[in-house]
């Protein structure tokens, strides 16, 4: 179509200045992200495959798919311009393609042209204002200025040089003004300098992963809970098989050392049902490098985390590991497991609750599963500290339960050896506790596993040790539930003296558990 100026939702795209703007924000697109945009705007509610894409954006050129899954990538978050409650503008339709859903509506020339008038409307009157304002020329005073200072004067010394009368006091003003600009360019030239060292206020860490879930609904839902479990789970894979350090993406730190790799985990209903998105990209580059959608339901979700972890790991360079160790086979265990894990990284104690409820519900179909075992005894024990209460014999069974079960050295979750550290802790059997976190570290070092090494390091007087590994669980997982465990899980640490930033920062605030 021959426009060349769209509206898109809270967006104009003005296809001649390669351009995209909205009130107080203007972005410069590259050329082939502008006519990906303008096609899809001229056919907006229509499918796309990426072969008709290539055809009639890249002209038939030889292009990858994986060049028009970046394109689109790119105009999506240039679109949502990191405002998480912005509307979807391009979607992705299940086995088909993409599709420009944001109202879109053609503007004229003459209507921008129009609106930019009506704002500079205003200018001649403020012109015409000032010079009604100005004094009225005085002809003899200017002839008399023009003897005394000829044309053209320093902007220090006009004032004063009416006040010359002979040629040796002319002479000094204009040596004034040239010290004056001496002056002038020698503190422009030291400025200058001293801003050519460089300062960097954050470095990009290419071994650094984060992990960011997006539910594509708000509140308290299923799709929520089941994407912050898929995404927990996830990270578990990739610490076990890969020497990346990973990082929960709930709350970010400002400045110093940022992820330079991202996995973003959506969960979304769409007509054709509900489905899982994955998208792997390095940052530093911002080039998407993995992404892939799985179909999911109730019934599939042990194949569809199978998949889904085999095919990041393979994109992370990892094509031999075989993820899902210890998982629950049953596809309810699995995603009550899933779910729970929302519930048990929640501040209240009726959540908390609530996700110990669901893992009951797990364990009596699967009543000897390790992990799911594991799973209740941690956030047993994170309930039994929030409340300030001791274990319960209860939740000391259930602990005794699953020591009966594991075997040493087998290829379980950390999850399950961090689970038997900590009752080891508890128990005060602390060379115990020290083989099994290094069992726990075989199978990948989570926040939980940094926890109860700076607890281990305390119990052998070592406080520098504990601090540093109370820190890097801070560090991979910012939030302040993170904190109140270092500070209460098994035993009262003082963390003003293990840990003093931390302390000032998140020390007298209300925190909230797992």
């Amino acid at each position: 179509m021959s426009e060349s100026v769209f509206e898109i939702h809270d967006w104009t795209l003005s296809v001649d200045d390669n351009m995209l703007c909205r009130p107080d924000r203007e972005v410069y697109l590259e050329p082939r992200l502008v006519n990906l945009l303008r096609f899809l705007a001229s056919n907006a509610g229509t499918v796309f495959a990426r072969d008709a894409l290539i055809n009639e954006v890249w002209d038939g050129a030889e292009v990858t798919d994986q060049v028009v899954t970046q394109s689109i990538f790119e105009l999506r978050k240039i679109l949502k311009d990191g405002r998480f409650d912005a509307t979807d503008y391009i979607i992705t339709v299940p086995k088909r393609g993409y599709k420009l859903v944001a109202p879109v509506r053609p503007l004229q020339p003459l209507q921008v042209v129009s609106v930019v008038m009506a704002d500079a409307q205003s200018s001649p009157t403020t012109n015409s204002t000032l010079s009604d304002l100005s004094p009225p020329a005085d002809d003899e005073n200017d002839e008399a200025i023009s003897g005394v200072a000829p044309f053209p004067a320093g902007p220090l010394t006009r004032a004063i040089s009416t006040r010359a009368q002979d040629g040796r006091s002319r002479w000094k003003m204009i040596s004034f003004d040239i010290f004056v600009a001496v002056i002038l360019v020698a503190i422009v030239s030291l400025l200058s300098y001293q801003h050519t060292s460089p300062q960097v206020h954050s470095m990009l860490d290419p071994d650094l992963l984060v992990f960011r879930f997006h539910s594509g609904m708000e509140g308290d839902n299923e799709n929520v809970r089941l994407a912050d479990g898929i995404t927990r789970a996830l990270m578990g894979e990739v610490a076990a098989a890969t020497p990346l350090r990973v990082q929960y993406g709930a709350n970010t730190l400002m400045g110093g050392i940022l992820p330079g790799k991202e996995l973003s985990v959506r969960v979304s209903r769409q007509p054709g049902g509900t489905y899982l998105d994955l998208e792997y990209r390095n940052i530093n580059t911002n080039r998407v490098l993995f992404s892939h959608q799985y179909q999911l339901s109730r019934h599939n979700v042990h194949a569809v985390l199978q998949a889904s972890s085999q095919d990041l790991l393979r994109a992370l360079d990892q094509p031999d590991a075989l993820p899902g160790m210890g998982w629950p086979t049953d596809d309810a265990a699995l995603m009550a497991m899933m779910e729970a894990h929302y519930y048990t990284n929640s501040q209240d104690t009726v959540a908390l609750k609530r996700g110990i409820d669901l893992l009951d519900k797990s364990l009596a179909t699967q009543p000897d599963q390790p992990l799911l075992l594991a799973e209740r005894y941690l956030a047993g024990e994170a309930l039994a500290t929030l409340a300030g209460q001791s274990e319960s014999e209860r939740l000391q069974g259930i602990g005794t339960h699953l020591a009966s079960l594991v075997q040493d050295g087998g290829l379980l979750p950390a999850r399950v050896w961090e689970a038997l550290t900590l009752q080891a802790i508890l128990d005060g059997q602390q060379q115990q506790a020290n083989r099994l976190l290094a069992l726990a570290a075989s199978r990948g070092r989570t926040v939980l596993y940094h926890i109860l090494l700076g607890k281990l390091a305390e119990l052998d007087g070592r406080p520098e040790a504990a601090g540093d590994a109370y820190s890097q669980a801070f560090l991979m997982e910012a939030t302040e539930q993170t904190y109140l465990l270092c500070q209460r899980l098994g035993f009262y640490s003082n963390m003003e003296t293990l840990t003093p930033a931390l302390f000032n920062a998140l020390g007298q605030s209300k925190v909230k558990l797992f």
